[in-house]
């Protein structure tokens, strides 16, 4: 039955490529033009800079700036401080690679990692004040305020789950637990890295033609949605555009940066698919964090 379905996806894309190809065309120029002026020169560095601090266990100097912290919880993972720090400043999907790195080292669980997939694999800060804020809100919304809406339901979340599972040892060390793959090569890391970044230009590319597809018709609510949940850049874009009042606008924009869309799901799913975290479960994680991100905005702006 499955097999069928995909087909019949299959065959309804087809058709799309076919009938509207000047259109799908113009999205895949885009996504490319995306993926190679942006994501490629922002992204491609970190990810072969991580694999590597990684293999050389440089990441953990990172701990330091958290010796208070690590002073008065001993049994907290060292490897926290380093996810947490670069999962959200460098965004979409590093913050998803570093914890697959993690699981398979050993250093936490496929439990942990879930947990922390939700809350470190964020859109960057700097895009948020670079292109959200500066270009679509024309400075008109307060940063701090925006950044409190955006990623308190996230800090909340990972609270709960430190508090509360603290006891069965949760985002402890780990020392028992083995390593479930073989220190990588400088060439290996090359090599994943450059396939991580061509996997990602793809997924954006296909999601850039959806997108361009859905912008190609009137606008009413259920589109507005789906181009919101498709990919976060067309969506910020699209909302910005939108006749809403400023509260609107931030409330919408805030849901749409702090759900990530699906293409940023995608991209997720592709870089750590070898410690096979549930990307549904992380997906209806990410939609319950975007309805109180947007619900908070719409009450304070």
């Amino acid at each position: 039955m499955k097999k069928i379905q995909f087909q019949l996806i299959l065959l309804f894309f087809a058709c799309l490529l076919f009938f509207f190809p000047g259109t799908c065309m113009e999205g895949a120029k885009e996504g490319l033009l995306l993926w190679s002026g942006t994501i490629v020169p922002a992204l491609l560095p970190f990810l072969v800079l991580t694999g590597l601090m990684n293999k050389y266990q440089t990441l953990h100097l990172l701990s330091w700036l958290f010796y208070p912290i690590y002073r008065k919880f001993p049994a907290l993972n060292r490897d926290l401080a380093y996810t947490m720090i670069l999962g959200l400043f460098c965004g979409y999907p590093l913050g998803a690679k570093i914890i697959n790195d993690l699981i398979l080292s050993g250093s936490c669980t496929k439990k942990e990692g879930q947990c922390l997939l939700a809350v470190c694999n964020q859109v960057s800060p700097m895009f948020t004040i670079g292109y959200t804020l500066h270009l679509i809100l024309n400075d008109k919304v307060p940063a701090p305020l925006f950044f409190l809406c955006l990623y308190a339901p996230g800090a909340v979340y990972f609270l709960y789950h430190a508090i509360c599972l603290h006891r069965e040892g949760f985002f402890c060390e780990h020392p028992g637990q083995p390593a479930r793959f073989p220190q990588k090569s400088l060439d290996e890391i090359l090599f994943d890295s450059l396939r991580s970044i061509f996997t990602i230009g793809i997924y954006i590319m296909i999601f850039s033609i959806g997108a361009n597809l859905l912008l190609s018709l009137p606008s009413f609510p259920p589109v507005d949605l789906l181009i919101g949940c498709l990919e976060i850049t067309t969506g910020i874009t699209h909302f910005g555009s939108l006749p809403l009042t400023l509260s609107q606008k931030a409330a919408a924009l805030c849901a749409v940066s702090s759900f990530g869309g699906l293409c940023s799901a995608a991209q997720t799913a592709a870089v750590s698919r070898e410690s096979r975290m549930s990307i549904s479960r992380y997906l209806c994680t990410k939609a319950v964090f975007s309805c109180l991100s947007g619900f908070l905005a719409l009450l304070l702006f």
